[in-house]
């Protein structure tokens, strides 16, 4: 070997800073995982629920113009028809059963997450109640499958009494539960409030 050729010299492996950084990537996955565990993928799970009517100049599903009374005729025992939509959005990761509900109440009667319109204080209005499967992130209506027209009767305000400072039209929304075999209150509800009936001959 010639004098004039370099010999490689040796590298030092700094096992510290090594160790350091495996440290480094180790917490990086702990961290990692963590989240994967404790939080949903795609952010946070819920079902939403909305009441709509529809605007047949502008041929739109809007909330903000939904009806606040309607004329009953004490001679027929009817109202005139009312005719509301709804929406349900499932942003939950698995598909999900719901049933929405239709039910009248008086003015004064509480609905919140966990009370629901029972054979006591609300009319069910059962003909109208629809359900469906939804799929993750999937949406049902506002279109002509979640459309409900119907009226007040004889039959409503025998069983509630006439409320001059008006009804609530409620909308519930059920999921169904496997270990119960049943549809279970999900605590998502929507209503108009106030809603007045103009008794006419």
């Amino acid at each position: 070997m010639s004098s004039d050729e370099e010999i490689p010299q040796k590298r030092n492996i700094n096992f510290r800073f090594v160790a350091q950084i495996a440290l480094i990537i180790l917490l990086i996955g702990i961290i990692i995982s963590s989240i994967l565990i404790f939080v949903p993928l795609g952010g946070k799970e819920y079902t939403d629920l909305e009441i709509f009517t529809y605007n047949e100049i502008d041929s739109i599903y809007e909330t903000d113009n939904l009806p606040t009374s309607a004329n009953y005729n004490q001679t027929a025992g009817l109202s005139e028809n009312i005719t509301l939509y709804f929406k349900v959005e499932n942003h939950h990761r698995l598909a999900k059963f719901y049933e929405v509900r239709l039910k009248i109440g008086l003015y004064s009667l509480n609905i919140d997450e966990e009370t629901y319109g029972n054979e006591t204080t609300t009319y069910l209005y059962e003909e109208h109640w629809k359900n469906r499967v939804l799929a993750r992130d999937q949406d049902w209506g506002p279109n002509l499958q979640t459309e409900i027209t119907f009226n007040f009767n004889s039959s409503i305000l025998s069983h509630l009494g006439y409320e001059a400072n008006g009804y609530k039209i409620i909308f519930e929304l059920w999921e169904f539960s496997s270990s119960e075999n049943s549809f279970i209150y999900s605590g998502i509800f929507d209503y108009l409030t106030d809603f007045l009936l103009n008794l006419v001959s």
